[in-house]
């Protein structure tokens, strides 16, 4: 309401307009503050994916290894004796094992994605965030500086005695609604 009174040539009480500054810097300060925390935890978790990339990358190769010697043992040659039961039953075990750390792998990747995907989207709203608060302290430091200009025009009319001049009407164009 007192954008509105200034913007028409009503002068709001000092006070008010203060007020209204001082809550805005607040609030500035507060989605700083905000933001810093934020970008830390973004940080953080960008740490724990590098890290968990790397665990999966370790994985990987493991079961890749794995895999060769597993294939390593099937191609070779038939001349062999056959395999006990024992060493059928260590196969197999390990055959299920490179199975489940395989799903788990996948999982993992699945996972990966998901989090990265979120973090991007954090960003950008977190980005649209800041952008939007910008421009808001840009039009309060505007309205602040017409304000201002008024008042000394106002003064300046009181002490020589001549009306001031009505204030101009704010033009609006596409980027001021």
């Amino acid at each position: 309401m007192a954008l509105i009174r200034a913007a028409e040539g009503v002068e709001p009480a000092r006070g008010i307009v203060d007020a209204q500054n001082e809550e805005m810097a607040r609030s500035l300060q507060q989605l700083e503050v905000s933001l810093a925390e934020r970008e830390r935890a973004t940080e953080e978790r960008e740490l724990r994916v590098a890290e968990r990339e790397r665990d999966l990358a370790e994985t990987e190769a493991l079961l890749q290894h794995r895999e060769a010697l597993l294939a390593a043992s099937k191609r070779a040659p038939t001349s062999r004796t056959a395999l006990s039961d024992e060493e059928h039953a260590a196969l197999n075990n390990l055959k299920a094992e490179l199975d489940r750390q395989e799903a788990q792998l996948r999982e993992n990747r699945e996972a990966l994605r998901e989090r990265e995907k979120f973090i991007e989207e954090s960003e950008s709203r977190l980005f649209e965030k800041v952008q939007q608060q910008q421009e808001k302290e840009t039009e309060l430091e505007q309205f602040e500086e017409e304000l201002k200009q008024r008042q000394n025009d106002v003064l300046l009319a009181e002490n020589s005695g001549v009306p001031p001049a009505p204030a101009e009407p704010k033009r609006l164009d596409e980027f001021v609604e």
